[in-house]
């Protein structure tokens, strides 16, 4: 678990490079529906410290609900220096409120099977009157079991706190980061 979490704290900083990085561009139009419209999107990283980082397009831009909540929602694979898989999902939440969300526990779609959670940082306390800054970052660690069910099924989640946010990643995203992983 401890190099999960230096993996995603390492992979949070890039997320936060490559978004800086994206908004700085014209948002090109990507089709959620199409691997290959997504697939287009998805950035390999070489990191010496950790090894292969790939992530996919930032998930909450796809729709607005999901983007008044979630700042980013990406998909990761982490080819480690020894050669082993980590899958995850990655969810920022930068949002204006009395109060923090505190996600967490997410549960999937039929809310019997309780999924790890890592909150990665909570950050804050910008407050004008009665209502502050807040941001959340948290990882959600896949098995590759998992993962590669998402490209059959998707995934879909919620995620809870002081609220429940659901989130609904379609089985093409999956498909994508799948098609990266180079064949043996």
């Amino acid at each position: 678990m401890k190099i999960f979490f230096r993996i995603m704290i390492l992979a949070s900083s890039i997320l936060l490079a490559h978004q800086i990085s994206a908004d700085a561009e014209t948002n090109l139009s990507i089709d959620w529906s199409s691997a290959e419209s997504i697939g287009k999107h998805i950035e390999v990283r070489q990191d010496p410290e950790s090894g292969e980082i790939s992530y996919g397009p930032n998930f909450s831009k796809s729709n607005q609900l999901l983007s008044k909540n979630f700042s980013d929602i990406y998909l990761l694979r982490v080819v480690d220096l020894s050669g082993e898989d980590h899958y995850a999902l990655y969810i920022s939440a930068q949002y204006e409120d009395k109060d923090w969300r505190s996600y967490e526990t997410v549960v999937n779609a039929q809310g019997k099977v309780s999924l790890p959670l890592t909150v990665l940082s909570k950050t804050g306390g910008n407050c004008s009157g009665v209502v502050c800054q807040h941001e959340e970052k948290l990882a959600m660690p896949l098995s590759f079991l998992y993962f590669f069910d998402g490209s059959v099924s998707g995934l879909d989640i919620t995620i809870s706190g002081s609220r429940n946010d659901r989130i609904q990643i379609p089985a093409t995203y999956f498909k994508a980061m799948l098609n990266t992983i180079p064949e043996e």
